[in-house]
């Protein structure tokens, strides 16, 4: 009788065991699963403070944004895109849109100003691309605005030429600069798009700016969260003002 009382005894602290082991194993996911479920909480409300820091630094121009009712804020930097001899947005193009590069500085009012590009010539690198390019040229003549336009063939398939295009082979095409009034270079791909940069024989000025928000939940030394946004603005003309510009009489075309 007693040797069963031992078993009995025996067999409840295993099963008290084993149901204790369960219970930890339980509370430990779950607390884990919380943490988690914070943490992703906590990133989407630094992102949002990156964003909302982003639109607060265009509307007032300061530098730190803090978010009303809660422990966040962003921290903002800007700087000019552009300065050096090389510029690449790093972005794809679509065929039948146009990426632009301006050749003139801005003034702070966004018009036009009076520092040109003084190269003599520009490399534009089309990488793998191999489809149709139109490169339209803009620049200043005796106060007249004009326009040289130049097209590509980088295919060999008759699907994806244009018809009067030089064709070409290579990754590049070098446009020739002899006016000392150049205002933009404009790139068109045709058939497919691409990824496309430029180099010159001289420094490009400022596109634009490039805007970086950092936004931080939390307190540094409790764990602070960090998101961060980065945003061009550049100086732009879409496509369908640039094809308008083109084609009115003010333009000449070379």
């Amino acid at each position: 009788m007693r040797l069963r009382h031992a078993q009995v005894a025996i067999i409840a602290l295993l099963i008290s065991a084993l149901v204790m082991t369960i219970g930890l194993s339980l509370s430990k996911k779950t607390t884990i699963e919380t943490t988690i479920d914070t943490n992703e909480e906590a990133l989407r409300d630094a992102f949002n403070a990156a964003e909302s820091g982003i639109d607060y630094y265009l509307k007032t121009g300061e530098s730190e944004y803090i978010v009303p009712s809660m422990p966040a804020k962003a921290d903002i930097t800007s700087q000019n895109i552009g300065g050096g001899n090389q510029l690449d947005f790093g972005e794809y193009t679509m065929a039948g849109s146009s990426e632009t590069y301006w050749l003139v500085n801005h003034n702070l009012d966004g018009s036009l100003g009076s520092s040109y590009y003084s190269g003599t010539s520009i490399t534009v690198d089309v990488g793998s691309f191999s489809g149709a390019l139109e490169v339209n040229y803009f620049y200043l003549s005796g106060g007249v605005y004009n326009v040289k336009r130049y097209g590509y063939n980088f295919s060999t398939d008759s699907t994806k030429m244009v018809n009067g295009f030089e064709a070409r082979t290579g990754t590049s095409v070098v446009v020739n600069i002899p006016e000392r009034q150049p205002i933009m270079l404009a790139i068109r791909p045709i058939f497919m798009g691409g990824h496309f940069k430029i180099s010159g024989s001289a420094n490009f000025p400022s596109q634009g700016k490039e805007i970086s928000s950092t936004g931080k939940v939390g307190e540094i030394n409790s764990g602070e969260i960090n998101k961060k946004v980065m945003v061009q603005e550049r100086y732009r003309i879409p496509s369908f003002l640039l094809d308008a510009l083109g084609a009115q009489g003010s333009i000449l075309a070379q």
